[in-house]
């Protein structure tokens, strides 16, 4: 009895303090900690939450997949630090988190599955498998204006507010080169031609440029007459680049040839119904299997336009407004997300969608909190990954098997957020 006694005291005497441990550095990695995911049965149908995951913060930024189905995931304007996550795409479990001081905007995976991160002025290269930090830079200005697009050979773009737009090597963060824009800044992501061929699109400056991908030399630039521009370029199967924009009164999508800049034509919302014109600028475009160029508008309107004239061939009312780009599963269903107030808060409010891009019939919805401008991620196995203003990521199931087999299925091009053009097959 005794023995027994003195072995219960020396248990609990060597069980007290085992979990304490120095607290993480603000820059590093952190180990994982107990996950704030919920699974459900294991027979869910499509529109059954699979997880949640509740961050620190409200995500702004959209998830992306690694090759072995990791989420990866930031938070946006938290006080005392923003942080990004490495989720288990099949569980939510957490297997670590890096901190910034800055708001992470973006991220994007490279071919080796390093992880690029935009936050604030800063861009952080880490580790994808351990969150350690590789290679940091900053920029000046405020911060970085447009996320990352990562070419073939690893070498990454994107723009700052600083009217600069960069190419760094993606391995050590040396500066390759650098393009000056005097008439406005890159907000949107660049899209990369399978030439190497880099498009970006300044904003206030109402124009988009075709760079040489290894040089940044100008190749030919397009403007047009007034507004801004108001979406990444996307590059469709035929050699032709689409992006939106939003003159304050309609929205407009444009159609050039990807090699000359010339226009090839242009859809405005206004004088497709001036007694309801979309006061709302487009969101970020996506192309069906068939070529079909497909948007949605913050006014909730879905557009689907024929991809080689631009006449309209289906327009429904969404629910809600949409402040974010959708994504086309490999049966042809349309995933978004929309708040029901115009703007964001507390009180807000949102859902996410599934509908027949065909008919605009709602297959189902998941009600969330504030979707703000998470825009979907679909892994090969068709699970939808979303963040929401609410503190939460979703892992939703669906009866899609993975993305569309098109051009451009969902914002970034891929789950890795490359915005490179497929090579044709």
């Amino acid at each position: 009895m005794k023995a027994a006694i003195i072995g219960l005291a020396l248990t609990l005497v060597l069980g007290c303090g085992k979990n304490d441990k120095p607290a993480a550095s603000n820059t590093e990695a952190t180990k994982p900690e107990p996950t704030k995911s919920e699974s459900t049965k294991a027979k869910a149908t499509a529109g059954d939450k699979l997880w949640e995951f509740e961050t620190e913060g409200p995500i702004e930024s959209s998830p992306v997949i690694g090759a072995d189905g990791t989420v990866y995931v930031g938070t946006h304007r938290k006080e005392g630090g923003n942080k990004i996550y490495a989720l288990d795409g099949k569980t939510g479990a957490k297997k670590w988190e890096f901190k910034s001081f800055f708001s992470i905007l973006s991220q994007a995976i490279g071919p080796d599955g390093t992880v690029y991160v935009g936050a604030g002025p800063k861009v952080y290269a880490l580790n994808g498998k351990t969150g350690t930090k590789k290679w940091e830079i900053k920029f000046e200005g405020y911060g970085l204006s447009s996320p990352v697009s990562i070419g073939v050979d690893g070498t990454i773009y994107f723009g700052s507010w600083g009217n600069k737009f960069h190419a760094l090597d993606g391995k050590t963060g040396a500066k390759k080169w650098e393009f000056g824009i005097e008439d406005g800044r890159v907000h949107e992501s660049p899209a990369i031609g399978t030439d190497g061929t880099v498009y970006i699109c300044s904003n206030e400056g109402k124009k988009i440029y075709a760079l040489e991908g290894k040089t940044g030399a100008k190749k030919w630039e397009f403007g047009i007459e007034n507004g801004s521009v108001s979406t990444s370029p996307i590059i469709g199967d035929d050699s032709t680049l689409y992006f939106g924009s939003f003159d304050g009164v309609g929205s407009k999508v444009y159609a050039l040839n990807e090699k000359t800049g010339s226009k090839k034509w242009e859809f405005n919302t206004l004088l497709d119904d001036s007694n309801n014109p979309d006061f709302n600028y487009p969101g970020s475009i996506v192309i069906e299997p068939d070529g079909t160029v497909c948007f949605d508008t913050f006014g909730g309107n879905f557009y689907a336009l024929d991809g080689k004239t631009g006449v309209k061939k289906r327009k429904f009312k969404m629910i809600g407004y949409v402040r974010t780009s959708p994504a086309i599963g490999s049966d042809g269903t349309i995933y978004f997300g929309s708040s029901s107030d115009y703007m964001s808060g507390p009180f807000s409010s949102g859902k996410i969608y599934a509908l027949d891009s065909k008919t605009g019939t709602k297959k189902w919805e998941l009600k969330t909190g504030d979707q703000g401008r998470s825009s979907p991620a679909m892994g090969s196995d068709g699970t939808l990954y979303i963040g929401s203003k609410d503190k939460k990521i979703y892992a939703i199931k669906t009866d899609s098997k993975g993305l569309a087999k098109s051009p451009w299925p969902m914002l970034g091009q891929n789950p890795q957020h490359t915005g490179r053009a497929p090579k044709k097959e």
